[in-house]
């Protein structure tokens, strides 16, 4: 909490410090709690995420965790990896939704009776393939247990995910109405004043990370119409963040420390950099937490001036953990 601490004070001095200060009477949070944030699609990919959910729920109390539920993304489909074994291990993916329109995840439903039946089938006829599957026959059995939701989606995976979890009491915002608040919508009035030398840095920033540069007339947001995205070009029609402005919001403006997965720690050196150059100020901390074998580790190109603890092991010591009574291999 150390850091988080050195950056609440050095954030208060910025350019950001009234907003800030603002966002947090908005949306009810303290002023005097160190704030992490963490964050992920409402969607079953791998237990990294939960560990990091769980990490935030264990806070000592000076400090205040609020999940992001990134319920702006619009994936293909929803879908639950399943291992499965026939004569080696594999995974399979249950779709519970195809989404070949591209609705974002708040437009999505959550699943009725019959679907949900439907679903339990399908886990069932996948994890009964497997060795020790008690542990995993008392999650699904616990998973079988929630009741179908008036609700969207997002609410119906957030709220089951926090009792299997048991991190009910951990603050969640969802992207879609934290884009609606008058804290995001000043951020966005911040950068519009600014529109030149942000732009010219975001250009910067995804060719440092690697992501697809914004075609001509774009800016870094969406806008939004009948549940779907598309690119926002000009600032009257800017409804929702892309990735790296997501998280220069929530950096910038909502939380002292911010706790990336895998996936997503690959982008901070170019939100780092929207930090020094549109902000001119040095970027807060952040850190990388990850439970998950499935994703590589960010290459160091990626993460210049980073260093993170990789702990290696013997894979002759590491099986006989993962084939204990918590794990699916054989």
């Amino acid at each position: 909490m150390g850091e988080a601490r050195q950056a609440k004070v050095r954030l208060a001095q910025g350019p950001l410090a009234e907003l800030r200060a603002a966002s947090r009477e908005e949306l009810g949070l303290p002023q005097d709690k160190l704030i992490v944030a963490s964050g992920h699609q409402p969607l079953p990919i791998h237990p990294g995420i939960l560990l990091r959910e769980l990490f935030l729920h264990a806070l000592p109390k000076e400090g205040l965790g609020i999940w992001l539920v990134v319920d702006s993304d619009a994936p293909q489909e929803v879908s639950f990896p399943v291992p499965l074994r026939r004569r080696r291990y594999t995974h399979h993916r249950v779709v519970l939704w195809d989404n070949p329109t591209r609705l974002i995840l708040a437009a999505l439903p959550a699943p009725g009776e019959e679907r949900l039946r439907l679903l339990r089938v399908r886990l069932a006829e996948r994890l009964s393939t497997l060795k020790n599957a008690e542990f995993l026959r008392r999650a699904t059995g616990f998973f079988s247990q929630q009741l179908p939701s008036a609700g969207g989606w997002p609410d119906w995976w957030e709220a089951a995910k926090a009792r299997w979890a048991g991190t009910g009491r951990l603050r969640r915002l969802y992207v879609t109405e934290l884009s609606r608040t008058k804290a995001f919508q000043s951020f966005v009035r911040w950068l519009a004043g600014r529109e030149n030398l942000f732009l010219t840095a975001y250009s910067q920033a995804v060719r440092r990370v690697g992501l697809r540069p914004l075609a001509k007339g774009e800016l870094p947001f969406w806008r939004l119409e009948e549940g779907r995205r598309s690119p926002a070009r000009n600032w009257q029609e800017v409804h929702l963040p892309r990735a790296l402005t997501l998280t220069f919001f929530v950096r910038g403006v909502l939380c002292d420390f911010f706790l990336h997965g895998t996936g997503g720690a690959t982008y901070e050196p170019g939100v780092d950099l929207l930090f020094r150059e549109v902000a001119g100020i040095e970027p807060p901390p952040w850190g990388w937490l990850t439970g998950t074998f499935l994703l590589e580790e960010p290459p160091g190109a990626q993460l210049p001036e980073r260093e993170f603890p990789f702990f290696l092991h013997d894979l002759r010591q590491l099986r006989p953990s993962l084939s204990g009574p918590l794990s699916a291999l054989g």
